[in-house]
């Protein structure tokens, strides 16, 4: 067996391991399924050559031929799809796939079942068995040569799309396809190029250089897989050798070959290895490391180092400085930056260990898709599951951009800083030197490191809250004091003002003589606000001129005014555009200075004499303030001070603004006070009219009610005796016109009797006869006398009885079968149609009687004002016009005078009323009574 045939069997075997690890790491993913894929195929081509190589005849070596040109045909397609999924291309090259899968197809069938493929398997390049190409066979070059013509062609263009490490795993797996592809160019196709076919000996690198690209994708750890293999073989070879050497040494120096001799050797041999294999295993280990990963990282180490920084450091910048810096440095990685937030929620660059990086921001986006993740993101590994996602999908667009940014900012691995469910820091790292991917050693050492750096960085920002407050507290307390000290000479002005302001008022609630109140005033212009003086003029009723009203009465002002040649009161100024400042600050209402007193005299008064008053009383500035009475200028106040505009404080001009609207309210006050007062004598007057009225009226009342009482009673009777037929029978139209003459005159009966009931109510002479009674019996009898009319309106009017009886109530049995008659009555007059319920309801302190009819209702709004004296419901006139608004009032008089409480209630118009008073029970000992009602028939 010569060394080409050794190379095949190697390659078989480190191709099937491969294809097995692949698919059993992630049978999931496209990539790992096609890769494998591909390895089958490289595993069934060379064992294929191995065995046809090694083969007795011709026709065992053509098998194997026709075998290995299975994975041969095979590989070209597979490796074409493992490219466009690994640059996820798959959809562009979908239609050239497919052509692919048939050509496949079409070679396999001729290979396998005719002659056209191979024709045969004769000696050449000094091997026994060696394909001779059929007619297809030139075809089949083409089409191997043009699939990876295609496969390469997309992995150099995507060198130009991709960046980073994704441009370094391309890279590695053209050159390694470069590699395969040429090697097996010349096993499978010597014949063309007439060379020794040595390319096979640079297979197995196509396989491994390809198989470390994915390794550094992430889909496996060959490097652990490789160094740990070589391990353990070297252990096993150790030990083997030693063991055997044990034995020949061992059995030498104990003489013989006997079988207690070798029970001996045997033991001895195994306690040494025994003994000595756990050493000799940590050994081989620590150079295998040394060997395989020479640039390893002791996590350890770096985490107590870390681990310092984060508990020494306090100041953030020092804090986060001190760990990028480190964290570069002892794991190798090109650059480590520090995000965090600012005052808009924006996470810019804090601190970076390349000082010199120009500061930037991140996205919004991007900060959102770390918060919905919240975790720590290796941006190969978010690339990888960009391919198993939907183009169109948002959730691949985020992805898309989150990854298009990292790889702007040069970022591999991002880890977001949570605190509280917040996002306190965002660390982004470069690329490692070594230019290996970040793995899982990397994440277990940042998931321990990262809530230290969370609470350390909230220690950091506490520390610096603190010592911002402690700034802004020092730089309070100093303004305050400051502020304080201004305070208290503005509370001291202050204190003048409300102090002038409370003797003004004072003064002005002695009096209500309106010439006293404002002579006050226009002395406490100097007493009390330690002015000059001052004077008020006011507008005369047609609003033609200003006249003086009261002026500051002390000697200096006595003095000064003294030379005007007539009183400063029998002066008169003009309401014109122009004429002077006071006139225009009447007719602006604006507030108005100057440092000459004649501007707001002259005219009427000469402009020599005010200079000279100006003088004498040392006026430096005069103010004109408008006063205002309910919205309407009713004069203003000139204000004398000795000192110059520019030392008038605000509070001067607030002082004298208050001062001016007392002069307002009070005028406004007493002008309300006389109307109130001419109002309050006239409606004496009218009030004494009213109750002579209101007196004739309730005699007139009664005494007509009275002086009709006994005529009505007369005719109801003489009437009655007819329709019985006392006089003799009547004709039958007699009989109706006299029986509607009878209903009238009950009408105008009850009317009369409701006219004497109000009079005596409003006189205070109704008098109740009370005594117990039943109810029962008081409403039978109503029932009694108006079922004809509700007959009549056809409204059905019942009475429904509970079961028990009511117990006695104390009443005045005719006044109560009046309310009980009118709340029935109304009932039946305004229920056109439906009807009407009476129940009455009583425990041991109550009793309750209730109407309940389906009328025309009540509005909600005019419930409550029913019960008022000549009150009717809107509607309800044209319905009865003959109501007189009073029987309801002398209801509820009548059941006040019970005790008793009346109410209606009502859910609208057109929905029915319910009329109810409530009596309270009579009771002896405590006890309520009960007696059986007497029946009442209908004579």
């Amino acid at each position: 067996m010569n060394s080409f045939t050794i190379s095949t069997l190697i390659t078989a075997s480190v191709s099937l391991i491969f294809g097995v690890f692949v698919i059993y790491r992630n049978n999931k993913s496209l990539e790992n399924r096609f890769w494998s894929l591909v390895c089958f195929g490289v595993f069934v081509w060379q064992l294929g050559l191995f065995l046809e190589l090694l083969s007795k005849d011709e026709s065992q070596a053509l098998f194997w031929n026709k075998f290995l040109n299975v994975g041969a045909i095979l590989i070209p397609i597979f490796y074409y799809n493992f490219v466009l999924i690994l640059l996820n291309k798959l959809k562009n090259g979908k239609k050239l796939l497919n052509f692919g899968y048939i050509l496949a197809l079409f070679f396999l069938c001729f290979n396998l079942f005719t002659s056209l493929f191979v024709k045969g398997v004769p000696p050449a390049f000094n091997f026994k068995y060696w394909v001779e190409p059929g007619i297809l066979y030139y075809p089949y070059f083409v089409y191997f040569a043009l699939y990876f013509i295609f496969s390469f062609h997309k992995l150099i263009l995507a060198l130009r799309e991709y960046k980073f490490l994704k441009k370094q795993q391309i890279k590695y797996v053209l050159l390694s396809g470069l590699f395969g592809v040429g090697g097996g160019v010349t096993v499978f196709f010597p014949q063309f190029f007439g060379i020794y076919p040595t390319g096979n000996y640079f297979v197995i690198l196509y396989l491994i250089l390809v198989t470390y690209a994915m390794a550094k994708y992430r889909f496996m750890n060959i490097r652990l897989i490789l160094t740990r293999s070589i391990l353990y073989a070297i252990l096993v070879g150790t030990v083997a050798s030693f063991f055997a050497l044990s034995v020949l040494v061992i059995g030498n120096a104990i003489g013989g070959n006997t079988q207690t001799s070798k029970i001996i050797t045997y033991i001895v041999t195994s306690f040494i290895v025994v003994v000595f294999l756990d050493p000799v295993k940590r050994t081989w280990a620590k150079v295998t490391d040394k060997v395989f990963y020479r640039g390893k990282i002791d996590y350890q180490e770096v985490f107590r180092e870390v681990g310092n920084v984060v508990a020494r450091e306090i100041d953030l910048y020092k804090l986060l400085a001190g760990a990028s810096s480190l964290l570069a440095d002892k794991l190798k990685i090109k650059q480590v930056a520090f995000f965090v937030p600012n005052d808009k929620q924006e996470f810019y660059l804090f601190v970076s260990s390349d000082q010199e990086k120009q500061k930037f921001s991140l996205s919004k986006d991007f900060v959102t898709y770390l918060e919905k993740n919240r975790k720590i993101l290796i941006i190969d590994e978010v690339i990888r599951d960009l391919g198993n996602l939907d183009e169109k999908s948002e959730q691949y667009q985020t992805a898309d951009y989150f990854i298009k940014e990292a790889e702007a900012h040069k970022a591999e691995m991002i880890v977001p800083i949570v605190e509280n469910d917040n996002i306190t820091a965002i660390i982004l790292f470069d690329a490692k030197q070594s230019g290996d991917l970040y793995g899982q050693d990397d994440i277990n050492f940042l998931e321990v490191f990262v809530p230290q750096v969370a609470t350390a960085i909230e220690k950091s920002k506490l520390y610096e809250e603190v010592e911002a407050f402690n700034k802004e507290l020092q730089q309070k307390v100093d303004e305050k004091t400051k502020s304080l000290k201004e305070v208290n000479v503005a509370l001291q002005a202050r204190n003048k003002f409300l102090t002038t302001i409370q003797v003004v008022t004072n003064m002005i609630s002695r009096t209500l003589d309106l010439k006293k109140i404002n002579q006050m005033i226009a002395d406490s212009i100097a007493t009390e606000l330690g002015y000059v003086g001052g004077m008020l003029s006011f507008v005369d009723r047609e609003n033609k001129y200003l006249k003086v009203g009261a002026i500051t009465n002390n000697d200096h002002t006595r003095q000064a005014f003294h030379i005007l040649s007539k009183e400063p009161r029998d002066y008169q100024t003009k309401l014109e555009e122009n004429y002077n400042l006071s006139a225009q600050t009447f007719l602006t209402g604006k507030i108005n200075f100057s440092d000459k007193l004649s501007d707001f005299l002259a005219p009427p008064v000469g402009k020599a004499e005010i200079d000279k008053i100006q003088e004498i009383l040392g006026i430096k500035t005069i103010v004109g303030v408008p006063v205002f009475s309910e919205a309407r200028i009713i004069g203003l106040i000139q204000y004398y001070l000795p000192i110059k505009r520019d030392k008038i404080s605000s509070l001067d001009i607030e002082i004298m603004t208050a001062l001016t609207n007392q002069v307002g309210l009070v005028s406004r006050n007493l002008k309300l006070y006389n109307t109130l007062q001419e109002a309050n004598a006239d409606l004496q007057d009218a009030n004494t009219r009213l109750r002579e009225l209101d007196k004739a009226k309730s005699e007139f009342l009664s005494i007509a009610s009275h002086q009709l009482r006994t005529p009505i009673s007369a005719i109801k009777g003489y009437l009655s005796m007819m329709i019985d037929g006392d006089f003799g029978p009547l004709p039958k139209n007699i009989n109706d016109v006299i029986k509607n003459l009878f209903e009238s005159a009950a009408r105008l009966a009850r009317l009369i009797n409701i006219f004497l009931n109000v009079s005596r109510i409003e006189s205070g002479r109704l008098k109740l006869e009370k005594k117990p009674i039943q109810i029962n019996e008081l409403i039978d009898s109503v029932i009694i006398e108006l079922i004809n009319q509700a007959k009549q309106k056809k409204v059905s009017l019942e009475y429904k009885k509970k079961k028990t009886v009511p117990p006695l109530i104390m009443a005045d049995a005719d006044k109560l079968r009046e309310v009980v008659l009118n709340l029935v009555d109304n009932a039946i007059k305004y229920t056109p149609e439906g009807s009407i319920v009476v129940t009455v309801e009583a425990d041991n302190d109550e009793l309750n009687f209730k109407v309940t009819d389906t009328g025309i209702g009540i509005k909600k709004e005019e419930v409550k004002t029913l019960f008022r004296k000549f009150v009717r419901g809107s509607g309800v006139a044209q319905i009865h016009t003959g109501g007189s608004g009073l029987g309801l009032f002398i209801a509820q008089k009548i059941i006040k005078e019970h005790d008793g409480q009346v109410w209606a209630e009502s859910e609208g118009s057109g929905k029915g009323s319910v009329f109810q008073f409530t009596l309270p029970v009579y009771k002896e000992n405590g006890a309520p009574i009960y007696k059986e009602e007497t029946k009442i028939t209908k004579k």
